[in-house]
Order: C-alpha cells, then sequence, then structure tokens
C-alpha cells in the first residue's frame, strides 16, 4: 500500500479530528531549516576539524585502526540507539500533546527516562565483562598489543551507552517542541571535546588519550540539553511503575526504528570485520573518507528534513492527507536536487579535495591516495544514502516502523554478500562500493513502497528523473574540464588548491542552476518567489 495514501484511506476509516495541538506552532519551516542548517554547518565544520586534527597526529596508521575498532561498540551501535529513541518520540509526543494530560505526558517520560537507566547499566556491564570475546570476533585480523589496546579502549568507551540513551530522549522532546536549534548544537559540544582530547590526551596517553575524550564528549552534549528542556518544564526523574500505554507503544516502534537505522552501522561494521586483515590503514581510509560523504547527509539533508519530519508527524495526526502528501513530494525532489551535485563533486574530484583536506601532518601522500580511492566508491551511493535517510522519515511520521526494517534486513543481506564479494577483487575500495549499492537497494524499497508514483500523479517521476539526469550529465562534464583546466591533482600549495577548488565548485554550482532553471524545475520557481517576497518586505520596512 502507498504510504502517502495510507493516509488517506485512514481518513475514510476514521472519523475526522480537527482539534489543534496544544501549542501554537507557527514557526515555518524554512524558518526551522536555516536554525538547524546554522548550527549543524557549525557542528559539521567543527566535526570536519576534528577529523583532520586525528588525521594529522595519526593518520592512517595501526593506531588509528585499533581506535576505529575499538569504537564500534560505543560510538557506531550506541549512537544509534540515540537515533532510534529521538526519532520514535517525536510523533508519540505529538499524539500525546493531542490524547494526553500534561500529568500523563509528564509520566510517560519518566517511566522512559527510567527504562533508558536501566537497560544501559544491564548492557554496560555485559560490555564490560564481554568486551574481550567481542573484539576477537569483530577484529579478527587484529592480535596482541593491537588487539589488546582495542579491547583496553573498548572498556573505557563503553559507559557512553548511558549518555547516548539520554541525550536520544533530550533531543526528541526538544524537537517534538520545535527547539531545533541546542539540539543541533549538541554536536559540537561534543566535537570540541574531541579535538581537545585529540591534541592533550593524545599526547599524554596516545591514543587511549581519544578514547577517554570520547567518554568525555557524549557526557558533554547533555550539558548543553538538559538546561533546555527545564525552561520548557519537563523534569526527568525515575518512575517504576512502567504501565503507561505509550510505554509500550515506544518500545515496539523503537525495535524496528533501531533495525532500520542500523544499516549503515552493521556495513561499516562488517567493513571493519573484514578490512582488519587489510593492508594497515584501509580501515582508517574507510573512515576518513566516509565520514566525509556523511557530511553532506548530516548537514543539507538532515537540516531539510529534521523539520519536515515534524510536520509530518503532525499533518498524520490531524489526518491532513493534502498537506502531507504536498510536503513529502516537495521534500522528495529538493533532496534529490540538493545531493545531485555534491555527489559528482567528490566523485571527480576525489584526490584534490583529499589532498586540500587530510594531507598535513603525519598524512602522506600514500594516506592520501587509498583515501580518495575509497571516497570515490563510498560516494557512488551518496544519492542513497540521502535518499533512504529522508524516505524513511515519511514511514516514521504514519509511525510504521516495520516496512523500513524489512527493508533493512534485505539492505543488510545485499551488504554482506557485496562485501565478501567485492573485498576479494577490489580490497578496501571493495567494502566501500559494496555498502554504496547497498544503500541504492534500500532506497529503491523504500520509494516504492513510501512513494507508488503509478498511483500517484503528483509526483511526475519519468519527467523529473530525465530532467535531473541531463542536468547532472552536463554538470558533470563541466567539472571534468574544470579539474582539467586548473590541473587540480597536481597543484601546489594550499591555498592555491583551495581557491582553485573553490572556483570549480562555484563555476560547476552556477551551471547546474542555470539548468534547473532552464528545466523550470517547481522548487527553483519557489526558492525566488520566496527571495523576491524577502526583498519586497525589506524594502517596504526600508521605506
Amino acid at each position: 500500500m502507498s504510504l502517502i495514501w495510507k493516509a488517506g484511506w485512514q481518513l475514510n476509516s476514521r472519523r475526522s479530528q480537527h482539534a489543534s495541538s496544544p501549542r501554537t506552532k507557527s514557526r515555518s519551516i524554512g524558518i526551522s531549516t536555516g536554525i538547524i542548517f546554522a548550527a549543524t554547518l557549525i557542528s559539521r565544520v567543527s566535526g570536519f576539524f576534528r577529523e583532520v586534527v586525528m588525521a594529522a597526529y595519526f593518520s592512517t596508521s595501526a593506531l588509528t585502526d585499533a581506535w576505529l575498532m575499538a569504537s564500534v561498540l560505543p560510538n557506531l551501535l550506541f549512537s544509534t540507539i540515540n537515533g532510534a529513541i529521538s526519532v520514535t518520540v517525536i510523533p508519540l509526543m505529538t499524539q500525546a500533546d493531542r490524547e494526553l494530560s500534561k500529568r500523563s505526558i509528564q509520566n510517560f517520560i519518566n517511566e522512559l527516562f527510567t527504562a533508558i537507566v536501566l537497560l544501559s547499566f544491564v548492557l554496560i556491564t555485559l560490555g564490560e565483562l564481554f568486551a574481550p570475546w567481542l573484539m576477537h570476533l569483530i577484529a579478527p585480523g587484529f592480535h596482541d598489543h593491537k588487539l589488546a589496546l582495542t579491547i583496553s579502549m573498548t572498556r573505557i568507551m563503553i559507559p557512553t551507552i548511558l549518555f547516548w540513551g539520554l541525550s536520544g530522549l533530550v533531543v526528541g522532546i526538544l524537537q517534538e517542541r520545535e527547539e531545533f536549534l541546542y539540539p543541533a548544537l549538541s554536536p559540537v559540544a561534543i566535537n570540541i571535546v574531541r579535538i581537545g582530547s585529540i591534541i592533550v590526551l593524545g599526547h599524554f596517553f596516545s591514543i587511549q588519550g581519544v578514547a577517554m575524550g570520547f567518554l568525555l564528549s557524549v557526557l558533554a552534549q547533555l550539558f548543553v540539553t538538559l538546561p533546555v528542556l527545564k525552561r520548557a518544564g519537563i523534569h526527568l526523574h525515575l518512575r517504576w511503575h512502567f504501565t503507561h500505554p505509550f510505554l509500550g507503544k515506544m518500545i515496539r516502534m523503537a525495535g524496528p526504528f533501531f533495525l532500520t537505522t542500523s544499516v549503515g552501522t552493521v556495513g561499516i561494521i562488517v567493513d571493519r570485520i573484514l578490512a582488519s586483515s587489510l593492508a594497515t590503514g584501509s580501515i582508517a581510509a574507510l573512515n576518513y573518507s566516509y565520514v566525509l560523504v556523511q557530511i553532506p547527509v548530516g548537514l543539507a539533508i538532515s537540516s531539510l528534513t529534521t523539520p519536515i519530519y515534524t510536520r509530518l508527524s503532525q499533518h498524520q495526526s490531524r489526518h491532513d492527507v493534502a498537506t502531507y502528501k504536498q510536503l513529502a513530494m516537495k521534500g522528495f525532489r529538493l533532496v534529490v536536487l540538493i545531493i545531485v551535485p555534491i555527489t559528482l563533486w567528490f566523485m571527480i574530484l576525489a584526490i584534490p579535495i583529499m589532498r586540500l583536506i587530510y594531507q598535513h601532518g603525519a598524512f602522506s601522500n600514500y594516506s592520501t591516495h587509498i583515501t580518495a580511492s575509497t571516497l570515490l566508491f563510498w560516494s557512488m551511493g551518496l544519492p542513497g544514502f540521502g535518499l533512504s535517510f529522508y524516505l524513511q522519515k515519511l514511514f516514521f511520521a504514519t509511525q510504521d516502523t516495520k516496512s523500513p526494517a524489512r527493508f533493512s534486513i534485505v539492505t543488510i543481506s545485499v551488504n554482506i554478500v557485496a562485501d565478501l564479494i567485492l573485498v576479494r577483487l577490489l580490497q578496501a575500495d571493495g567494502l566501500a562500493l559494496a555498502t554504496a549499492l547497498a544503500a541504492w537497494v534500500n532506497t529503491t524499497l523504500l520509494a516504492i513502497k513510501a512513494l507508488r508514483p503509478r498511483h500517484n500523479r503528483d509526483l511526475v517521476l519519468r519527467p523529473f528523473a530525465i530532467k535531473i539526469i541531463v542536468t547532472a550529465g552536463v554538470t558533470a562534464l563541466v567539472i571534468y574540464l574544470l579539474r582539467q583546466w586548473f590541473s587540480l591533482d597536481s597543484i601546489h600549495g594550499l591555498f592555491p588548491l583551495a581557491f582553485a577548488l573553490m572556483i570549480t565548485v562555484i563555476l560547476s554550482g552556477l551551471v547546474y542552476a542555470v539548468l534547473l532553471t532552464i528545466f523550470r524545475f517547481p522548487e527553483i520557481g519557489d526558492l525566488l518567489r520566496r527571495l523576491m517576497k524577502n526583498r519586497h518586505t525589506f524594502q517596504s520596512s526600508e521605506t
């Protein structure tokens, strides 16, 4: 059944309810997107600088490989739990605001808070006890000192599961209240602490200091968001009853969501397991390039979809089918238009980008080339990463977490099979390519289920696809010609390289924008009308 038509059929089967939300939500999606984008930009820039500092101090060394394997559980897996909690809280809190009293909502939050604390202590205990066995399992290529170092750092970081869980709860509540700024800024606290720990603790304790800093950094984000939660009138207390009906509903939703969002995490874990037996530096190369590929997803796509997701949840809760459909389609097209030029830049300019970003300090020319090679293959899946991130939100807005969970099982299976085949042919590059292909599989399954274009005349996918393919082809040619013209692969000097790359991106971006205008993409018209409206408003205020 088409997801966007599901709301319509629900409308016919249920009595329409027109009660408004207890809170007045007048902030536009554009303003919310701008707030999130600005805050996320700061976060991503600081995160980007964190990776640059890490590369400069530890490069693609055995120490970096050990750190990345140790961070599999506390960083990758536990942060996915954080996302599962925050995203599932949003539609439930929206429903609670419409149906429950303020006291009942507080009871639900307190029971959820207590459950997170209890579950975290159980997982922390098990993790500390079985860390050696887990590291033997996920790092079969590590031995002796390298393995012992990995186990030690894993034990240092495992307590972060408690902080990740609590942060997910707080962020979800704040986003549902349309408080987007501080949740978006909380990663900045993480990055600042981590950068300081790499420099200071890394100097005194080597790579183990990085692990200590990671523990402190995850705790730091709570100091950013908890005061905002208190100002909103919500206080977290232990409540041992566990009888609230929304708690069971939350658990039923969070499980499939965790499976859904763990697709990328499982792919990375499998990549690192297989890469542990490859040449030293392979895990680090995969990580540095993957971090770069995820920046546009975490910055542009997340900034766009977070307020859209909140509004979609509200429209679904009120059975506002027409607005839901219109907003869902608009978001889909915008994600495509944003992600296409970024994908082309990463694929065609991989080597100069890596030279500019990472080739400093201990990061050698060899490290640059192996990292740029993996970036090329990661980039092939960038549209898949971005679209699947957005399409999953359409399901979550209707509280359907089972469908994307089923697709996740298929995606994970494809990823593992492709990993086992391609790693033999392409080494680390094959692992990146396998995850990229799996992302496209996930996107295809999600789109077929969520959009069903043959039943939706508003989507008009075929002409949209033809126009975007032609636009992407011409833009790719322009990027390649500019790369050859500026000799970007061999240009010397940090500032000349940065200037040439900036000119290449700007010129090719202008070509892309002109082509979008020529093909009359409706999103461009909306943007121009918004700019003209703001211009007239500004002129009127000046008068």
